[in-house]
């Protein structure tokens, strides 16, 4: 499903697409300046940005939280169970004094930025993954996808196929 999602996705933003991959060809070796797309598709209309990969979380907020074991252990209850019960469990279990700092921090980075849309860790994924999309001659992508909590989806296309050159 996800898949189709993208290739949608692709086909929806080609326009704005053909630009990146014109300008992302324009640099001959990978930096943190590397323009890539972070598509929005939490709305009706997708919406294509461009940005640096160095600046990617200014666009795709990151947490130093949510990568926490504890806290995927607790995202993964939750989908279980709800959110009542997990928390309850998380702060009733064997690793009750770590859940709760990290529960603490978590909820001072929400209060503080907002909602969270991925990891510290996924971003730096991402910013792996640009590298070596630009050495495959492609462009990184991003497609932060409808849901109840949305999903993020990294991705790379050949420039080539965007500039059907």
């Amino acid at each position: 499903m996800q898949k189709q999602q993208i290739q949608q996705l692709v086909k929806e933003c080609s326009m704005g697409l053909f630009d990146l991959a014109c300008s992302v060809s324009g640099h001959s070796s990978w930096d943190l300046n590397l323009p890539v797309g972070v598509i929005d598709a939490r709305k009706t209309r997708p919406k294509l940005m461009v940005t640096a990969v160095g600046t990617i979380n200014s666009m795709v907020r990151a947490s130093s939280t949510i990568g926490h074991p504890l806290m995927q252990q607790f995202f993964e209850r939750m989908e279980q169970v709800g959110l009542d019960k997990a928390l309850e469990e998380s702060i009733g279990g064997d690793q009750a004094d770590d859940f709760a700092e990290i529960w603490q921090a978590y909820k001072q980075e929400r209060f503080e930025h907002g909602a969270p849309m991925w990891s510290i860790e996924d971003a730096t994924a991402f910013v792996l993954q640009s590298r070596e999309a630009h050495q495959d001659r492609e462009v990184a992508c991003i497609a932060i996808l409808p849901g109840d909590p949305h999903s993020i989806a990294t991705f790379s296309v050949p420039i080539a196929f965007l500039t059907h050159a």
